[in-house]
């Protein structure tokens, strides 16, 4: 039996980052913020995991997904890092191809280039963008903002990271 799970496409994982990437200020994020933020934008059912904090707390009402039996992870720590060569894969290739600046991602962060996508590229992205506008805007709004590090960062707050042993991180920050 032959089973497809856009998960392990890599095509739509360079498709996914770009959706987050487009969405993102020009400024330089970590590549493990990115990750997450990719993770949750394929499993979006999975944030009724995530501890939000109080001032987010109006955001889990409106991101609760209908259930959908196919998308159930039972251990999503591991499905995680078994995304983590896709997620990799296709953050090399938008470097290779010049959509990703090469020096910050080598320093182990993300910066959209100003190199243009092309216009069907675009067209579906801004698509598929708003048909879950209120997910985007919340990946890319207060998931963006919060802090990385420590319990209470993103990080923690996920639980697809450790996060024990950031203490000496936590002023760097997103």
């Amino acid at each position: 039996m032959l089973l497809y799970h856009p998960a392990f496409d890599i095509y739509h994982g360079i498709f996914r980052m770009l959706r987050v990437l487009e969405q993102l200020p020009s400024r330089p994020l970590e590549i493990e913020r990115a990750r997450i933020l990719d993770f949750y934008l394929l499993f979006p059912a999975q944030l009724r995991n995530f501890t939000f904090p109080a001032e987010m707390r109006t955001y889990r009402k409106q991101l609760d997904p209908a259930d959908n039996p196919y998308d159930q992870i039972n251990d999503p720590k591991r499905i995680f890092f078994r995304l983590e060569p896709y997620q990799t894969c296709a953050l090399r290739t938008l470097v290779a191809h010049q959509f990703v600046d090469s020096e910050t991602f080598y320093e182990g962060k993300v910066l959209r280039t100003d190199k243009l996508l092309p216009d069907e590229l675009k067209q579906a992205i801004e698509a598929a963008n708003a048909k879950c506008s209120t997910l985007m805007g919340f990946v890319a709004g207060p998931l963006l903002k919060m802090d990385f590090y420590g319990k209470s960062g993103l990080k923690g707050r996920s639980d697809l990271f450790e996060y024990r042993y950031d203490f000496a991180n936590s002023s760097a920050g997103a």
